[in-house]
């Protein structure tokens, strides 16, 4: 029996200790600060925050709630002063996030008007006297586009644009060359780079300019950079502080696209507009020298704006370069940051791109041998990261920068994968060199149950993204430095349901199949865990080395050398077949993607069959060797309990019946005397051991509506039942007639999804947690000898908490703290510590 104590009521608080959770799959989705290495990413329907420049990788350290959808995407305005953040969803919201002195967030406004979901979006801060205020284009599913102007006193909604039927993908602006006046770069589902221009008037109204022609699928991406500031004096045409031949306020547009391709474009400023016998003079230069594809196009594009005064300013666009690296659809692309107006290093240009061929590229110019300067018209791929495996499932997404805030000002790279997962590189040294750096990471679909190992020192999760993960600490010389996911050890191919340890170095899932499947820890993972955690489980000799997963297969076997893998490989050579290797190494830090995609596996040792339907629930003795399963059921044949014998993992005992619709969780009592069901039907179910054989012994059908969860007490005094009636009833033994009666009932604004009980100290009483749909967790407590006289502890809302439905919670067995484990249909994962 675990117990702690916990402060005065004045002092009770509650804090998110670990927030495990992936990205969401959506290009822009996610952008990184260059003040600090702030990366804030959509996970969910949550804003997940991760200081990605944290020498002690701790990971997502906040959460903001506010969205009602799946966010979409996500951007920081570029502007001076306090950081603030735009980020739209699947529901079609708009919202302003600002922060304050103290580095915590809050909404500031909402920016209305779109009815699907938010597909892009772009912002950037205004000049002069408007300096503090800043515009915002948003883009979204209902082909609507919209202009706003956000200034202290508020937004207002300036202009709206329509793109004919097409859907805007990407948007990104941009001041013109020496001048005040905007262009909005716009991506649609067509294969042009529309550009909209601002004209020189306070109501900063958009209109067409031209569009870019060269592209041959839908444009997915963009980024602008000025590379040297009008304020650099230039010397001749070009700029001696750049190794890049440009002009001082000229402007450059990467453009990446579904054809692979990548194109630069050059903005310049013209001092007057021009006759026409050059455009002509263009057009019989490219009818002569023709086009490799047929196609004759004239690469300079003119057009004017109106300034302040309302005098016309000239410009033109010219194709700078092609960029062909990507073997599939680029979904990124980004400049890297320039340094600081008082740095002496020259500008060095370089552009980062994600791609879905499972890579990113850095892309620099060509030296011209000729001189000092580089070459224009050609880039080269200077660094490839990523894994050339089917590992990274379907490529990267995002593709940012991170300027570096260490004394040392090396940068890093980061990118998110389709399964969630983050992948960081940062600079070694300034020769080039990089390293992997330990990402976040986590579920990308709802997770579904949480357990934790009979000690407490880590714990697992399954989810419907087909996944079981194992999180634990990571220790540096005694010292904990933070919660991570240590291990993969079930990547299935079905949904996964619930979980159970059966032993610290076994677990039993279910899943949307009819077989349970038993798996135990290979000798890899008890070696690491010593060297991640400090936590020494011997038992390492007689254990597989890993285990692997054959292709087309969903058993994980296992392996003990390099000829047993060789031994799981495909013939057919298909790259999209290819067994991941495993590393045999012993990790000193929690493993990258790669690592617990190939080499964190657990080797599947049992199946367990004879449900008719998809597993539901699983649940282990304490005690025991038992283990009970329970499926989905609309008849009473099928809503019925079967229990297996941990070693020989064979059934015993009889079948266990009178539910009449799906058991939706079960609970063995800490003695193992008592098996706990609840189930659709709004009934539980009680069964009590007797000489070895379990046998009914109560139920009751007080619910109103379908019981989610039900709980025991640490000292099997009572047990919880969770409903959807928005009730939590406690349910306690008669000393006289030892029947099982409802000794309280907690109500709640908010249907009950999950419970969890311990006990706390000083003095002793009972500690209940209740998970609701909303995602909110509240605590009680009672006296050990009254569970009746539960009263409100603590309330955690959704600043810590979650903010969708809470599917499981477990407490930590391990003494000294009191620490809840919670899953979410939010995606998310939290490790929840009270004082």
């Amino acid at each position: 029996m675990s117990t702690t104590s916990l402060g005065k009521t004045a002092e009770r608080r509650a804090k998110a200790v670990y927030i495990s959770a992936g990205a969401n799959r959506a290009s822009n989705v996610s952008d990184c600060s260059l003040q600090d290495g702030l990366v804030v990413f959509g996970a969910g329907p949550l804003l997940a925050l991760w200081n990605s420049e944290d020498i002690t990788s701790r990971g997502i350290h906040a959460t903001l709630p506010g969205h009602t959808g799946q966010v979409t995407v996500v951007k920081f305005v570029p502007k001076d002063g306090e950081r603030t953040l735009i980020s739209g969803d699947s529901a079609g919201a708009v919202l302003v996030w600002e922060e304050n002195v103290e580095k915590n967030w809050s909404m500031y406004a909402s920016l209305p008007g779109h009815s699907q979901s938010v597909s892009a979006l772009a912002s950037i801060e205004l000049r002069g006297e408007e300096k503090g205020s800043y515009v915002v284009a948003t883009g979204a599913s209902d082909g609507k586009l919209l202009i706003w102007k956000v200034s202290p006193a508020g937004p207002a909604l300036l202009q709206t644009l329509t793109l004919k039927g097409k859907l805007p993908l990407e948007l990104e602006f941009s001041y013109l060359p020496s001048s005040d006046n905007l262009v909005l770069a716009v991506g649609a589902t067509e294969n042009k780079v529309h550009l909209f221009t601002s004209q020189g008037s306070n109501d900063l109204k958009f209109q067409k300019a031209l569009s870019l022609e060269g592209h041959a699928d839908w444009v997915r991406c963009f980024s602008f950079i000025t590379p040297l500031p009008i304020t650099v004096t230039p010397s001749a045409s070009t700029s001696t502080t750049s190794s890049y031949d440009i002009s001082p306020g000229e402007v450059l547009l990467a453009s990446g696209s579904q054809d692979n391709y990548i194109r630069l474009w050059r903005f310049s400023r013209l001092s007057s507009k021009s006759n026409g016998l050059d455009a002509l003079d263009e057009l019989d230069r490219a009818l002569a020298e023709g086009g490799e594809d047929g196609e004759i196009r004239v690469k300079a594009h003119e057009f004017s704006v109106k300034n302040m005064n309302g005098a016309e300013e000239f410009f033109s666009v010219s194709s700078e370069a092609v960029l062909l690296g990507h073997d599939a659809w680029v979904t990124g692309v980004h400049w890297a940051p320039l340094p600081s107006a008082t740095s002496a290093k020259p500008v060095k240009l370089q552009l980062l791109s994600s791609s879905a061929d499972r890579s990113l590229i850095l892309w620099e110019p060509s030296p011209d041998p000729s001189t000092s300067t580089t070459h224009g018209g050609i880039w080269t791929n200077t660094r490839r990261f990523g894994e050339f495996s089917s590992a990274t499932n379907l490529g990267f997404f995002g593709g940012l920068w991170s300027r570096g805030s260490g004394s040392d000002g090396r940068r890093t790279v980061l990118a998110h994968g389709w399964g969630g997962s983050w992948h960081v590189w940062r600079e070694e040294k300034q020769d080039g060199d990089w390293e992997s750096v330990v990402p976040v990471g986590g579920h990308f679909g709802t997770v579904k149950s949480v357990d934790w190992e009979p000690e407490g020192e880590y714990f697992l999760t399954a989810a419907s993204d087909m996944t079981t993960r194992l999180h634990g600490t990571w220790t540096c010389e005694d010292s904990p430095v933070g919660w991570h996911e240590i291990a993969r050890p079930q990547i299935h191919g079905y949904p996964i349901t619930s979980i159970a340890f059966t032993n610290r170095l076994q677990f039993v899932s279910g899943a949307d199949e009819k077989i349970v499947r038993v798996f135990d820890a290979p000798r890899l993972f008890v070696s690491s865990l010593r060297s991640l955690s400090n936590v020494d489980l011997g038992d390492e000799a007689s254990r597989p080395m890993a285990a692997n997963v054959p292709p087309l297969g969903l058993s994980n076997r296992a392996v003990s050398s390099s000829a047993d893998e060789e031994a799981l490989s495909d013939p057919s050579n298909d790259p999209f077949n290819v067994v991941k290797p495993v590393d045999f190494s012993v990790v000193t830090r929690p493993p990258l993607e790669e690592v617990l995609l190939g080499s964190t596996l657990w080797p599947e040792t049992e199946k367990l069959y004879g449900h008719g339907y998809e597993i539901i629930a699983v649940a282990a003795a304490r005690t025991l060797p038992i283990i009970a399963t329970a499926c989905k059921a609309t008849t009473p044949e099928h809503a019925v309990i079967r229990l297996y014998e941990a070693e020989t993992w064979k059934p015993v005992g009889k079948i266990l019946e009178g539910h009449q619709l799906t058991i939706t969780s079960m609970r063995f009592s800490r003695d193992d005397r008592w098996l706990l069901s609840v189930s659709r039907d709004r009934t539980w179910r009680l069964f009590e051991r007797v000489d070895g054989v379990y046998q009914p012994a109560a139920n009751s059908k007080s619910h109103a509506r379908i019981i989610w969860d039900a709980c025991w007490a640490e000292n099997d005094g009572f047990f919880a039942t969770a409903s959807r009636d928005k009730t939590v009833k406690i349910w306690s033994q008669g000393s006289e007639d030892q029947k099982w009666t409802n000794a309280s009932t907690l109500k709640f604004d908010e249907a009950a999804t999950a419970v969890a009980s311990t006990i706390i100290e000083n003095p002793s009483r009972h500690l209940l947690a209740v998970g609701l749909e909303n995602g909110h967790v509240h605590f009680f407590t009672s006296p050990l000898a009254s569970p009746t006289a539960f009263e409100p502890f603590l309330v955690v809302d959704s600043s810590t908490a979650h903010v969708l439905t809470i599917t499981s919670m477990a407490f930590s067995p391990k003494a000294g703290v009191v620490r809840l484990a919670t899953a979410s249909e939010d995606r998310s994962v939290r490790v929840i510590e009270l004082a």
